[in-house]
């Protein structure tokens, strides 16, 4: 098994490349997606006004996501419960991942525990402007998730800028290839899957 990590900014466009992946691998890959090890609420850490903030690396249980890729690296299946985004009316699912040729690990703070990090074969950062990163951002948690434009742009000031500048951008100029998804991904990713194949 070969593992690829995907890593970059909120709303950078990491599900879309990763799409892009599955649709050229198909069954030869399999996927761990970071935020399907979320720790509960109550371990997370809050803000000065008393807000919990998703968006530091302590939020990741890397010890469970170390294990998991162990156990798919020596042919084992994992079990993991789906991360609902803490919101009521989204129902979280149990979901079996199967060992495959190539383990897809993707999620923003990737990169951030040595132990994982070792494990990596490929990395990728996909790249785009904060502003381009914030619209798409204030679509998906506004349509898809149900937050509030006051609840997006709070995280966004608050949270989500500040982890970008301390423990995602940094990775931009380690990463083996960086994606840029500014306006047209595909040469990104046509380089990242000649990477994996050369």
């Amino acid at each position: 098994m070969k593992i690829v990590a995907l890593t970059g900014g909120s709303g950078s466009g990491k599900s879309t490349v990763l799409k892009g992946l599955l649709d050229h691998f198909s069954d030869k890959a399999s996927i761990l997606s970071l935020d399907d090890y979320y720790r509960p609420r109550e371990e997370l850490p809050v803000d000065y006004n008393g807000e919990t903030n998703y968006d530091v690396p302590q939020a990741i249980n890397h010890l469970d996501l170390h294990r998991d890729i162990l156990k798919l690296k020596s042919g084992e299946s994992v079990s993991l419960k789906t991360y609902t985004y803490n919101r009521d009316t989204m129902k979280s699912e149990v979901i079996t991942i199967n060992s495959a040729p190539w383990l897809i690990v993707e999620g923003l703070f990737v990169m951030h525990n040595d132990d994982v990090r070792s494990l990596f074969d490929i990395t990728a950062y996909i790249d785009a402007t904060t502003s381009t990163r914030l619209k798409r951002r204030k679509y998906r948690d506004e349509t898809v998730r149900g937050y509030s434009p006051n609840e997006v742009q709070y995280q966004w000031i608050n949270h989500v800028r500040p982890a970008d500048i301390k423990h995602i951008e940094p990775w931009r100029n380690k990463c083996d290839i960086v994606i840029d998804n500014e306006k047209d991904w595909t040469k990104g990713l046509n380089e990242l899957i000649a990477l994996m194949e050369s």
